[in-house]
């Protein structure tokens, strides 16, 4: 299990993408622009490959190292109101959205490694069983 922790939801996700495999990892403030800069839009949930397209032809990058220095009515005028203030947050940090934890799970997932060659794996269980 991964855990990654900060102050606001889309933070916290870069954080646990930062703590990946199995480890915990803790975005604070003071790391911020160390943390995001390195970083393509396509990193930030909630931006994919269509985002990252206006980005690149509108405002000739992706990176949030430059992005970050874009005034908000640019980033707003090439990515569009809702997106760009979204993005102008995301980069300094801000993220108002409440966490939701009453949402039912879609999934439960679990892996198993087995590592002892002398386990026998059944191809197909016969149909009595």
């Amino acid at each position: 299990m991964s855990i990654g922790i900060s102050w606001n939801i889309i933070l916290s996700r870069i954080a646990s993408r930062k703590a990946k495999p199995a480890n915990s990892f803790l975005l604070v403030p003071e790391d911020l622009r160390s943390i995001l800069d390195p970083l393509d839009i396509k990193d930030l949930h909630g931006f994919g490959n269509s985002t990252k397209q206006k980005a690149v032809e509108k405002l000739g990058t992706s990176s949030l190292e430059e992005l970050v220095k874009k005034p908000k009515g640019a980033l707003c005028d090439a990515l569009g109101k809702g997106t760009g203030e979204m993005l102008y947050n995301a980069l300094r940090g801000v993220d108002e959205r409440k966490l939701e934890s009453d949402k039912p799970r879609k999934s439960v997932s679990c892996d198993v490694n087995v590592r002892d060659p002398h386990i026998l794996v059944l191809r197909e269980i016969p149909s009595h069983v």
